[in-house]
């Protein structure tokens, strides 16, 4: 699966540069495809190679250099490019991790075309990016800093008035979009990967989870974040700044141009990745020999001593991570520290893009209903004895609040027998965004946690049947698109036991009936303790595709939310 993305920076032509003494012809152009950040020294570079008239099988040699993100010619490249297309050619690609030359070969088309071998020509760790004043706000240099502690305490509502700086508000963190930018994935792959073996198990996944739920500054690359950066002119401006992720590389650019506010470079808890920087010829049509040569001249002389100079003077390392030739890197601002201890090898590619697809499910948003059996049989004890069953509930539900996109739908009803007049079920906090308040004023999860506090009180029977028809009917009636995910959870601990409500044979009848293929939703029901019939339950939710599961702890409820939210339920 070929990771897909946003386009966040479109080519930009940096010029086109050419000798013409002691050759003669058609001069022969190749161009070249390379990361924004590196792309203003390739240029440089480009100019300063063709200062000696390069002459290439008799012809002039001719370079031209474009900045474009790495991840939009992993998934746009294609083998049947043409000389009168609107897209620019690509003769050599020089993105800033080979990530994305291996993201591209899971793209059967182009897999030929990205075959070849690639050169690493400068390195330059992925860093978490800080105002400055805001880091040592934070404990910095002399304190650890983790992505997770951070986003565990913006989840939390976690202020900055808690570290004596209320001026700047609710602490913000912006991470980014891994499907567009590298220092996002690497980001987001270090935090899922909590125990560092290279893969991210769907055990590890709330770590994604959280990464997902505390990013709140809608910027997709870094690129992004160091533009707006750019605009704060004051410590007073800060309120719309938090950390981000960044190549140390990028944050040493932008601290050398005398920003009113400087950025550190911190070494994550989590540690970091590698920005390998990597020069590839395409195997293409229009790749022939003589541009296969101009290549090979270019490729020698990126590896030379002076290229090597002009990317340490960029702030770049070189491909063996030596700072030696990185002049641009200022220690006191955490920059050119030995990456060795921190350093962390990326997942394969298989595992890269199913955690970016686990990733992109978070950020889909839902339209939930969830409806909780309060019968007096959830006052036993819980399987796992751990307290009663409503107890178990009530903190699994509490805890699942934060798996949902803050612009997701989420009301709750509870259900038992006869409790709004003959009605089994009762509406506690009607359904709608649960970041947005109801009519009186009150925040909608602020609500929805009271509720579950309060408005449980286990007593009656378990009147089951009719209630999941009204719920499902209140959610055909309720259907949202916008590629929202429509959910139905249904969480019990026993049977039907209303005598006086419809049967099982005419519950399933009236769930087909009132299905829409047109507005599917997705029910869901955990059946938490020994009284439930999991093959009855299964029975039922086949009827409109959905699915029943077993729950012996709260764990095991969230488990099912978080899989159904990256739709890996089974």
């Amino acid at each position: 699966m070929a990771i897909v993305l946003a386009t966040v920076v479109s080519g930009t032509t940096f010029g086109y540069l050419w000798v013409t003494a002691r050759c003669s012809g058609t001069p022969v152009e190749l161009s070249i495809a390379a990361s924004p950040d590196q792309a203003p020294v390739v240029e440089s570079l480009a100019e300063k190679w063709q200062e000696d008239a390069p002459e290439i099988d008799g012809r002039c040699a001719e370079i031209s250099v474009r900045a474009v993100q790495s991840a939009e010619v992993a998934s746009s490249l294609t083998p049947n490019w043409k000389a009168d297309a609107e897209d620019p050619r690509i003769d050599v690609w020089m993105p800033d991790s080979k990530v994305w030359i291996d993201s591209a070969k899971t793209r059967q088309e182009v897999r030929e075309m990205v075959s070849g071998p690639s050169t690493t020509v400068a390195r330059s760790p992925v860093v978490m990016a800080l105002p400055k004043p805001m880091a040592e706000a934070l404990g910095w240099p002399d304190k650890v800093i983790s992505w997770a502690e951070l986003s565990r305490a913006r989840v939390a509502g976690t202020t900055w008035a808690k570290f004596q700086h209320g001026d700047w508000g609710p602490l913000k963190i912006g991470i980014g979009d891994p499907r567009a930018s590298f220092a996002a994935l690497g980001t987001l792959l270090s935090v899922a990967d909590a125990n560092g073996d290279n893969s991210v198990a769907e055990a590890e996944l709330g770590n994604a989870l959280v990464l997902a739920r505390a990013s709140t500054v809608e910027l997709a690359t870094s690129d992004a974040f160091l533009s707006k950066m750019r605009q704060v002119v004051n410590t007073g401006a800060l309120k719309d700044a938090g950390p981000f992720p960044a190549t140390e590389a990028q944050v040493a650019a932008y601290d050398n141009a005398k920003p009113k506010v400087e950025l550190v470079a911190i070494n994550p808890d989590e540690g970091t990745v590698i920005a390998n920087y990597q020069f590839l010829v395409l195997k293409a049509d229009w790749v022939d020999s003589v541009r296969q040569k101009v290549a090979a001249e270019f490729l020698k002389f990126l590896r030379g001593e002076e290229s090597k100079k002009a990317y340490g003077a960029a702030g770049f390392r070189d491909p063996q991570l030596s700072t030696q030739y990185a002049v641009g890197l200022d220690t006191e601002l955490g920059m050119g520290s030995p990456p060795t201890s921190t350093a962390r090898e990326l997942p394969k590619i298989e595992s890269v893009t199913q955690t970016v697809g686990y990733w992109t499910a978070l950020q889909r948003k839902a339209n939930l209903l969830a409806v909780i059996d309060s019968s007096g049989s959830m006052e036993e004890p819980a399987p796992d004895g751990s307290g009663t069953r409503m107890q178990v509930v009530q903190q699994a539900c509490l805890r699942a609040d934060s798996l949902f996109n803050p612009q997701s739908y989420v009301g709750s009803w509870r259900f038992s027998t006869n409790l709004d007049g003959d009605k089994d079920y009762e509406e506690m906090v009607p359904i709608g965004p649960v970041g947005g308040r109801l009519p009186d004023g009150t925040l909608r999860k602020d609500a929805l946690d009271a509720s579950i506090y309060n408005d449980l009180d286990p007593e009656g029977a378990t009147g089951l049947y009719d209630t999941l028809l009204a719920a499902y009917l209140f959610m055909q009636e309720h259907w949202l698109g916008e590629n929202r995910l429509n959910l139905l959870v249904l969480m019990t601990d026993g049977k039907n036991e209303d005598p006086d409500g419809i049967s099982q044979a005419e519950l399933i009848q009236k769930l087909k009936a009132a299905a829409n293929p047109d507005k599917p939703i997705q029910v869901l029901i955990i059946g938490y303790g020994p009284d439930t019939d999991l093959t009855e339950l299964k029975t039922i939710t086949s009827a409109v595709g959905g699915n029943a599961y077993p729950a012996r702890t709260g764990a095991d409820i969230e488990k099912v939310f978080l899989a159904t939210l990256i739709g890996s339920e089974g």
